[in-house]
């Protein structure tokens, strides 16, 4: 390993790192030139690294060099999914030799690159392992509502699928839950904010819906005080969710969801309440949904089954 290769390794990958940053103030149409700088000089650095053995250099250079292919790429609109697999076995060489050397910072925007590569690739399952890895480092509102976003395109891609793998769907759904409340909870994020954004208010409503029903179900455990009271909680959140938009066909599908699951722990005179209260509401916003319909339809039957008894 001679000193000179170790002195002019530093100094291009300085020169590397140092166009990069320059991309900040160049608009997007005109960056080509100093990208194809970047990738030429990362070339050089790779194969310096690996002359002397430099393993750390090596992952430096792969980051730079894949992130500035990809943004490349990105530039001209490439939206072919296989133009973008070529990169993944390196940036997941480059990730383990951050991961080896304690180079957090490395990893995160290795990490980074990846989420981005598997957005771009349809791979929605990946792009939220990488971004939950990433948060896993080092967790910030930034992060968590690209997680939150990432989750959210899982699970528009499962319900394409006419028969979705029911396990997958729960642990999406119950990913996506369980990071909403940190980000809201635990990070202080105003949730007036989040549904601000209409696509992640529609989102917010149907996992809370899901939660809802599922943590209530009793065949899930929903007996369970635990899972009951998460269950309930998921409902009220999208029943906000429903006024703070001002859906009244949310309005009544929580509601009526949440009735049916609360039902069978009420008592005789609370049940005809309820059902009072589920056919008033019918009657005033007239829902296309068919959802309360249903469940008041299913409801009076189980009141008529159990008076028979």
């Amino acid at each position: 390993m001679s000193e000179e290769d170790k002195v002019l390794l530093k100094n291009k990958l300085n020169e590397a790192l140092t166009l990069k940053n320059k991309l900040r103030d160049i608009a997007p149409n005109e960056q080509q030139a100093t990208l194809e700088q970047i990738i030429e000089i990362c070339a050089l650095t790779k194969e310096l690294s690996e002359k002397i053995d430099m393993q750390h250099g090596k992952a430096l250079s792969i980051e730079m060099s894949t992130f500035a292919q990809i943004a490349s790429l990105s530039n001209k609109h490439e939206e072919d999914p296989n133009a973008y697999e070529v990169f993944e076995a390196p940036l997941e060489e480059a990730k383990k030799i951050a991961k080896d050397y304690g180079d957090a910072k490395l990893e995160n925007r290795i990490l980074e690159i990846q989420a981005n590569m598997y957005l771009r690739m349809g791979r929605h399952d990946k792009e939220a392992e990488a971004i939950t890895r990433a948060c896993g480092l080092q967790r910030t509102v930034p992060k968590v509502l690209a997680l939150l976003d990432a989750l959210s395109r899982l699970l528009d891609s499962l319900f394409l699928n006419p028969s979705p793998d029911s396990d997958l769907l729960m642990k999406v759904n119950a990913d996506f839950w369980e990071t909403y409340l940190i980000l809201c909870e635990k990070m202080g994020y105003d949730k007036k904010l989040f549904i601000a954004d209409k696509r992640r208010a529609n989102h917010l409503f149907k996992v809370a819906l899901y939660i809802g029903s599922f943590a209530g179900n009793p065949l899930h455990g929903g007996q369970e005080e635990e899972n009951f009271k998460l269950g309930m909680e998921a409902f009220d959140e999208a029943i906000w969710v429903a006024n703070q938009l001002d859906n009244k066909e949310y309005l009544c599908a929580a509601t009526a969801h949440k009735a049916s699951v609360l039902y069978h722990k009420l008592t005789p005179p609370e049940k005809k309440e309820c059902l009072k209260n589920l056919k008033h509401m019918q009657e005033k916003y007239e829902p296309e949904n068919t959802e309360l319909i249903e469940i008041i339809e299913n409801l009076t039957k189980a009141s008529q089954s159990t008076q028979q008894q």
